[in-house]
């Protein structure tokens, strides 16, 4: 079990937290309206004028900041708050999709950074507001392996907000388990315009997203990633099961006009594994679709 011992005041005790999340799109609220319905000040640092924020850069200090914008910007927002990321004010990014951590590391202090995933659906609403459309696991852990009294902190601040949370010594893994059942999940429930629960409702679209899997393991196997133990295809009828009402975030960006992720899910698998001379015509081919659609949907540049 790796760590780095005694850090200094890791957070503060015996009272609540002053949480800075940077993004507030449907699980960026979420993640702020549970955190902030169990006491803590949570304070949103987002571009869409229609929501009430603060510029990263206004604020001075907090306890924790949580990343939640879409992997595209990833850079700039770490730019923007990187005087919060501290030794004592870690960063935990609960995004999807694969580059992200890395994107991070380049900008801030890898020691800084906790990674995760979370499996709870949301879907926006008019009015800045958010509808949660199914639970899910939520997991985090340092990026080094790190299991401490930090990342148990993190853990029993998100558990008391009822975002139930295990701890991991292998968070890397944990975040390529959930890029390859998104990868299947997020472009075909888009591009077929359907609810998360209804992809497993035909034989053909639970073929295609095995399929879109199996591609996503062999290319993690090429890169030496430790993939958890779990069953994909049984993670990927579960995150159907349990978030069956929810609108996918890609097909949510569709719908809105907004570009979509596909870069850090097909798009960084296809790149991967073609850079390794392996077969990944699928992932190729929901990449070409999804960017189609973007430009039918008349998507603005990100």
């Amino acid at each position: 079990m790796k760590g780095r011992g005694p850090i200094p005041v890791p957070f503060p005790l015996g009272r609540n937290m002053k949480i800075v999340i940077v993004g507030a799109g449907a699980m960026g609220r979420f993640l702020g309206g549970m955190l902030g319905r169990s006491g803590n000040e949570v304070i949103f640092v987002e571009k869409d004028p229609g929501i009430v924020v603060q510029d990263g850069k206004s604020i001075e200090a907090c306890d924790l900041t949580i990343l939640a914008v879409k992997s595209y910007v990833t850079a700039s927002a770490a730019r923007g708050i990187r005087h919060l990321v501290t030794e004592s004010s870690p960063i935990l990014t609960l995004q999807t999709g694969l580059g992200n951590v890395e994107t991070l590391c380049e900008i801030l202090d890898p020691e800084n950074i906790l990674g995760g995933v979370t499996y709870h659906g949301s879907t926006s609403l008019r009015d800045s507001m958010v509808r949660h459309a199914g639970t899910g696991r939520t997991i985090i852990g340092g990026i080094d392996g790190e299991i401490g009294e930090r990342v148990e902190r993190v853990q029993a601040l998100l558990n008391a907000s009822d975002i139930h949370t295990r701890i991991t010594d292998n968070v890397m893994g944990h975040i390529w388990a959930k890029a390859l059942v998104y990868s299947a999940v997020n472009p075909l429930t888009a591009l077929l315009q359907l609810k998360n629960g209804q992809l497993t409702e035909k034989m053909e679209s639970i073929s295609l997203a095995k399929r879109l899997i199996d591609e996503g393991k062999q290319v993690a196997q090429a890169y030496g990633i430790q993939l958890p133990g779990e069953d994909l295809y049984d993670s990927l009828l579960e995150v159907c099961r349990k978030t069956s009402e929810n609108l996918s975030p890609m097909l949510q960006d569709l719908l809105n006009g907004r570009p979509t992720e596909i870069d850090a899910l097909n798009g960084a698998i296809r790149t991967m594994g073609e850079a390794r001379s392996l077969g990944v015509i699928t992932h190729q081919t929901m990449t070409e679709l999804v960017r189609l659609a973007e430009k039918w949907h008349k998507v603005s540049e990100p």
